[in-house]
């Protein structure tokens, strides 16, 4: 293209590897392959029909126009009583702004918070979007290694040997996306020490928070703040009542971050969908018919866990631990590598989608060539088939 050029933000912008995975999938499927999708990151489940009459009502009464930036007082109201009835955090609207998805609410937030030349810290394997998302504000992605043998957890002491002594802030997630990982209340309350000790913000991504196997349960930074007032908790409708579409997040933290966040929200997307909102209020106050409804999907993901791990595990020299929640396996492949002729995981993610026709996301994406993700949100007999032709193509090639 001559006579004009990308302003250097975007031109050094790597795109989403786990859309481009989605995107190779449906290109293949498109010509007639059966494609066994493993890469895409969301529920497979419809939105509770509660909730969608909810979003129903809202357009049939009208409620369909401008809200408040910083998202309707009720809603805020009732995500500030999610906190304290699950977690005990004190909290009401003045610390609740609703956005439009999680995503943009961590990027919202960083761009609150960091400048050029600030350090933020990252738990890798990490979610695809954070590095690009701190570099967009001119700050600099600083990553903090988790292990496989430690199950990915992340701690205070990793922080300690890894993090920049100037480190401007923390994003952690929890449950993990990649790795499922969950990091322990006792753990949280040591990182949280680590960010006060330096006045470093922790940026807390609970998009997962209701999806937790084995009996465990979810620990959120927002029980902590009155502990250590710089911590923004960021979540969402989309996974909890499979509202991915719907696009409504949220960020928990103090009045004037959130203030500052309203700002600069009202010079971008403005509110979240009047719409989604009416959706989101439903889901959040009626917490009997939201308890039957994930409830349901947990049962199922449980089940779906249970037939990847197993079977991605029988796979010769494949390591495949077993995620605490979310709904991904993160598989170790390395040790096939030279095997298959392949350089790194987005070379072997090719070779599956192209020999075995399934679709994955390369671990590269997530600070870990050695893996590949594999996703669970497909029904139990999409997830047996993927993992059996995964198995049979590594035996035959």
């Amino acid at each position: 293209m001559s006579g004009w050029k990308l302003s250097r933000r975007i031109a050094a912008l790597a795109p989403s590897s786990t859309a481009a995975a989605g995107r190779k999938a449906k290109a293949l499927a498109a010509s007639g392959v059966d494609v066994v999708d493993l890469s895409i990151g969301e529920p497979d489940f419809p939105t509770p029909d509660f909730v969608s009459r909810a979003g129903v009502r809202a357009i049939e009464t009208g409620k369909t126009r401008y809200t408040d930036v910083s998202g309707e007082a009720t809603l805020r109201d009732a995500i500030a009583a999610k906190y304290a009835r699950e977690q005990g955090a004190k909290a009401s609207r003045e610390n609740v702004i609703v956005t439009a998805g999680a995503k943009q609410a961590v990027f919202n937030v960083c761009q609150a918070l960091f400048d050029e030349g600030d350090a933020v810290a990252l738990f890798s394997p990490y979610w695809v979007s954070f590095p690009e998302m701190v570099r967009l504000t001119g700050a600099a992605p600083a990553f903090v290694p988790t292990e496989i043998a430690d199950g990915w957890h992340p701690t205070a002491a990793a922080l300690e040997r890894h993090a920049p002594s100037a480190t401007r802030g923390v994003i952690l997630n929890s449950p993990n996306n990649p790795t499922g990982a969950v990091v322990a209340a006792d753990e949280l309350e040591r990182i949280v020490d680590w960010c006060a000790a330096r006045g470093a913000w922790l940026v807390y991504d609970e998009t997962y928070d209701r999806f937790l196997y084995e009996g465990r349960h979810h620990a959120s930074a927002a029980a902590l703040r009155p502990r250590y007032e710089r911590i923004a908790v960021t979540g969402a409708a989309s996974k909890t009542w499979a509202m991915t579409g719907w696009r409504l997040g949220w960020v928990l933290g103090p009045p004037d971050l959130v203030a500052a966040i309203g700002a600069y929200q009202s010079h971008t997307t403005s509110n979240a969908s009047s719409i989604s909102q009416a959706a989101a209020l439903e889901a959040l106050t009626d917490i009997e018919s939201t308890a039957s409804a994930v409830d349901g999907m947990l049962a199922r993901y449980e089940a779906r866990r249970r037939l990847m791990v197993d079977g991605l595990s029988r796979i010769r020299g494949v390591r495949c631990p077993s995620p605490e929640g979310a709904f991904y396996a993160f598989a170790d492949f390395s040790a096939l590598y030279e095997r298959l002729g392949v350089a790194g995981s987005a070379a072997m993610c090719d070779r599956l989608l192209a020999d075995a026709h399934v679709a994955t996301v390369p671990g590269d994406a997530f600070g870990d060539d050695a893996c590949v993700r594999f996703s669970f949100a497909a029904d139990e007999a999409r997830v047996t088939e993927g993992v059996r032709r995964v198995a049979d193509w590594v035996a035959k090639a």
